[in-house]
């Protein structure tokens, strides 16, 4: 089961002095199988003010227990984290590993590839929801064949999603954000729409295709 923590840097300070045992706790997650992506988000000036995880976990208390032991939390240097379980519809590996910042890939740190995670809420209406579907479904498909659309899949309880496209910049994945059917047809009830820097990639726990039905 995949389960997306989005969290907020609270204390700078905090943050900074405990950076070096959030990236050694990171690298032991990965190497265990329990962590699948993750890395820090941006603003629009380009500053970390937060980070979005997908951990590999049998249930939420379990995904919930590795945010709390999560160097950043224990030091109190978040203002919040959000552990979400999210269903992974659609994968494109070779945008997720050009991405990678992580000092052990070769190759990686591509500044060709960027990256910007749409963290979205859905709104109350599930009739609308159910009806935008097969075209947000076909949208995806068009957008992972054009290179555009890393990572893409709802949250488990139907309530928003995680949708991550690959541009040049901001306004670029806005406009594919812009353009989805649920964005159209008044689905997403809100977004936050951030940079997102890969640090670490397990490509084994990142396995699905767009033709599967999802969010």
């Amino acid at each position: 089961m995949k389960f997306v923590n989005f969290a907020r840097y609270g204390d700078l300070a905090r943050i900074a002095g405990a950076r070096p045992t959030h990236f050694a706790y990171a690298d032991r997650l990965r190497a265990r199988g329990e962590l699948a992506i993750g890395g820090p988000l941006l603003d629009d000036q380009g500053r970390r003010i937060g980070l979005l995880f997908v951990y590999d976990a049998v249930s939420r208390d379990a995904a919930l227990a590795l945010a709390r032991e999560d160097p950043f939390t224990l030091a109190n240097a978040l203002s919040g984290y959000e552990v979400t379980e999210w269903r992974l519809r659609g994968v494109n590996l070779d945008l997720l590993i050009k991405a990678n910042r992580s000092g052990d890939q070769i190759g990686g740190d591509n500044p060709q590839v960027r990256l910007f995670a749409n963290y979205a809420k859905y709104g109350s209406d599930k009739s609308r929801l159910a009806a935008a579907r097969p075209a947000h479904w076909e949208y995806d498909r068009t957008l992972k064949s054009a290179g555009r659309l890393a990572l893409a899949g709802p949250f488990a309880n139907d309530e928003g999603g995680l949708f991550v496209y690959n541009a040049a910049r901001r306004e670029e994945a806005l406009s594919y954000l812009k353009q989805d059917p649920f964005a159209a047809e008044g689905v997403f009830a809100e977004y936050e729409l951030l940079e997102w820097l890969i640090e670490g990639v397990n490509a084994d726990l990142l396995v699905s295709n767009f033709a599967r039905a999802g969010g």
